[in-house]
């Protein structure tokens, strides 16, 4: 990974071997999922090493709760993909938190919200874990579109009351593979998706109170990457690369506002 001349970022991936980690010091050694890694950006806390956080920025100061995020939240990017003979997404990965502590890490009632802007095939989640679908704006290349139930939203690790697995749940807002792309420029209505989740979560799942009651630690926006099977236990080859030439937060601005 290295930053360009353009302050953007470069990711070039040539792994011989890339076996899932199973120790017990892994992140997440009992994770079934051919994700190996993701590159990535982020804007807010790092999560279980808050240390390492970039400086926040008076304009979205986090931890914040849902409730008090202003409806205009967006984010905007400009990123390409050489995905050939890899299982892949591109996404927005955040991270809420049912307490506005300032060192989260992952742990029973933790939610991850993943954004997917582009993917491949294989990377799709068992249609056993899909619950509905979304409507969240976005503008594509300039195109604005109304993004009305253009978004698959699957769940796993969610259960009633808030509560999840030990290691926390994912709610995953999936963009249709019509519309979805590995390159150009992208601008996501992060409150709509938000909104989304809500109303998943509570009318689904039995949870009260989501946007006052939930605070939003990080946003960050990358590339997973896996074996081009998709196999869980595969290990490679993997080669792979991904420049993100801009990643930009809007706060107060329409979707069509170039945020970067």
């Amino acid at each position: 990974m290295a930053s360009t001349a353009s302050r953007g970022l470069h990711v070039e991936g040539n792994l011989s071997s890339a076996p899932p980690c199973t120790d017990a010091s892994c992140i997440a050694p009992q994770a079934t999922t051919w994700v190996r890694g993701y590159p990535s950006v982020l804007y807010g806390i790092d999560q279980c090493h808050s240390d390492t956080s970039p400086r926040p920025s008076g304009v979205l100061p986090l931890p914040t709760k849902v409730a008090a995020i202003p409806s205009s939240l967006t984010g905007s990017t400009t990123y390409a993909a050489r995905t050939a003979g890899i299982t892949y997404d591109i996404a927005y990965d955040l991270w809420l938190n049912s307490s506005g502590t300032k060192a989260p890490c992952q742990t029973d009632g933790t939610l991850e919200i993943m954004v997917w802007t582009a993917h491949d095939a294989r990377s799709l989640l068992p249609e056993s874990l899909k619950v509905g679908s979304a409507s969240v704006p976005f503008v594509s290349n300039g195109d604005v579109h109304s993004g009305k139930d253009a978004w698959s939203v699957y769940v796993e690790n969610v259960y009633g009351s808030g509560s999840t697995a030990p290691w926390g749940g994912t709610v995953w807002l999936v963009l249709d593979p019509g519309l979805a792309k590995n390159q150009g420029a992208l601008t996501v209505d992060l409150s709509a998706a938000l909104a989304a989740v809500g109303s998943v979560l509570e009318n689904r799942f039995g949870w009260s109170n989501f946007a006052t009651s939930y605070w939003l630690d990080t946003i960050a926006f990358g590339m997973e990457f896996g074996p081009g099977n998709a196999d869980p236990s595969g290990a490679g080859p993997i080669d792979f690369g991904f420049d993100l030439t801009s990643y930009c937060l809007g706060v107060g601005t329409s979707l069509s506002s170039d945020a970067c």
